[in-house]
């Protein structure tokens, strides 16, 4: 099951605090890209965050694969990916059934 999962770094980490963030950050991020879950990832030009498409088995494994170090210093989004040809079938089940 795919997720893609936005990262936001709270509006009260700032300077100072934003220098001890890069040293809790940097490594879980790491962890994170080698972990072998992640099938995207950038960062968001309009914020101070970034992004994951990952490849999990159950919703849960958000948790351990992100950490306190995430979830202790941004807000963070997770939203199912439905890829595009299981929805293209549903579709055309769909209309063949006349809904």
């Amino acid at each position: 099951m795919q997720f893609l999962v936005t990262i936001k770094v709270l509006d009260t980490i700032a300077l100072d605090a934003d220098k001890r963030l890069r040293e809790v950050l940097g490594p879980q991020l790491q962890s994170i890209l080698e972990s072998g879950k992640v099938r995207a990832s950038g960062l968001l030009a309009n914020k101070r965050g970034g992004f994951f498409v990952l490849d999990i088995d159950a919703p849960e494994e958000l948790y351990e694969l992100l950490g306190p170090e995430i979830y202790g210093t941004c807000t963070v989004e997770a939203e199912p990916v439905v890829p595009v040809q299981k929805a293209g079938d549903l579709f055309q089940k769909w209309a063949a059934a006349g809904r």
